[in-house]
């Protein structure tokens, strides 16, 4: 390549990745509906869920979006004392701005209006208490722990008080069908709709980096109208686009673009403390974040330990059998509770079994749905047959029959400082 295209495909490859959240967000808003407000997960999703990839089996969901630039938004949040909930407000970048729930009880039940920018109050929510956003775009992803299926009419309850609604919902606009699942979009989508969405979406979700901004410019953005034209930019600049996008998308679903020495890294788990909920400038952690687990929390409410590969240092296998272990002193340092859960990779969906099983958490602990050893060691058995061996059934944890690969996440609802300073170990993943 020349040094000019060179130069260029610099320039598109830090839009692309700055836009990559941006247009994960997009995706998943599709097919909303935004005149109800919150949409309830009245269930634990399954494999059958496309909108988020790698949902947790621990809490009841409730999935909204605003669009800030044509109405205010209501909410209350109603008193919960007897269960964890967390409800997050996201930017159109997938930055957590607001943190409302177990964790901030000085900020959790009440009534507020969320504004965009400078908007003034409307009449009559004087009294609410005002979030100020600067994105016209912003998602809620409610969470409400859920102690197993016995518990979805309670928690179906609680999430039936949680109040998410525009002010004046008849000037909201139109929400695009969601035509295909938000993952399978960001790897399809054309490098002119890519591009050209960014530009339409910044309108009311202002590029803010300027060095990005200036980049897109020289690619043949226009500011004031928040417009690009692809078809219309140069030749070079069509082509630096084009290699961009190509080799950025390749580095995100690959993996390529993870910085090890953001991880805290044992064995085959990577644990990430910085540049999760709040990125910074950190816009690839941002972009495989959005793509691996769009809607991550910051560290302090859940922190995440993630594994993809096996002992042998290859992918974990669905053909292959492994035993994980919970020694007694070893389960995560949960305020409230934990899980691990299984997903189907590359797909990173549940994976379909024929007992329904997708994680084991703190209450098939307590709950003795899973058995302890008598050294109170947890013994969890992963392998696409069902074990022959009574206890290892029982301890079961099912892995994929249609996709040959899997990855593992552990969750730990409001750790402690041990876990956030990177001191927890996870537990060790052997093959039988």
């Amino acid at each position: 390549m020349s040094d000019e295209l060179n130069r260029l495909v610099e320039k598109a490859k830090n839009v692309y990745l700055y836009a990559f959240s941006l247009i994960a967000t997009e995706a998943t808003h599709y097919g909303s509906d935004d005149v109800k407000g919150l949409d309830h997960f009245r269930e634990f999703p399954d494999n059958t869920e496309k909108r988020v990839v790698r949902l947790n089996m621990d809490t009841l969901y409730s999935l909204g979006f605003t669009q800030l630039a044509n109405t205010p938004y209501e909410v209350h949040i109603p008193k919960i004392e007897d269960r964890y909930y967390l409800f997050p407000i996201m930017d159109a970048y997938t930055n957590v701005v607001e943190s409302i729930g177990t964790r901030t009880p000085d900020k959790a039940e009440g009534d507020y209006v969320l504004l965009y920018r400078d908007t003034p109050v409307p009449a009559g929510y004087e009294n609410h208490r005002v979030i100020r956003l600067e994105n016209s775009l912003n998602s809620i992803l409610l969470r409400i722990e859920t102690r197993g299926k016995k518990d979805y009419e309670y928690i179906n309850k609680y999430q039936d008080q949680f109040v998410f609604k525009p002010i004046f919902p008849e000037k909201l606009e139109n929400v695009p069908p969601m035509e295909v699942a938000p993952a399978e979009l960001l790897r399809t989508i054309s490098t002119k709709d890519y591009f050209e969405l960014f530009a339409k979406l910044s309108k009311f979700n202002k590029i803010k980096d300027a060095k990005v901004l200036s980049d897109f410019k020289d690619l043949g953005y226009e500011e004031v109208k928040a417009n690009f034209d692809y078809d219309k930019t140069s030749e070079k600049a069509r082509k630096a686009l084009e290699i961009a996008h190509k080799e950025c998308l390749e580095a995100i679903v690959n993996g390529e673009y993870v910085d090890k020495n953001d991880f805290v890294i044992y064995a085959n788990w990577t644990q990430k403390f910085k540049d999760i909920g709040n990125y910074g400038t950190n816009y690839v952690a941002r972009a495989v974040t959005a793509y691996q687990g769009w809607g991550a929390n910051i560290p302090q409410d859940s922190s995440y330990a993630s594994s993809f590969t096996g002992p042998d240092g290859k992918e974990l296998s669905a053909k292959k059998t492994y035993k994980l272990t919970f020694e007694k002193d070893g389960f995560p340092h949960a305020s409230y509770f934990w899980s691990l859960t299984l997903y189907g990779t590359p797909s990173q969906y549940p994976a379909d079994n024929k007992i329904n099983r997708y994680a084991i958490n703190t209450y098939d602990v307590l709950d003795n749905i899973v058995e302890l050893n008598e050294d109170g060691s947890l013994d969890i058995y992963i392998s696409r047959e069902e074990p022959k061996d009574e206890k290892a059934a029982k301890n079961w944890l099912p892995a994929p029959v249609v996709e040959d690969t899997f990855s593992l996440a552990i969750r730990i609802y409001y750790p402690d400082e041990f876990t956030l300073e990177g001191k927890w170990v996870p537990p060790v993943i052997t093959e039988v």
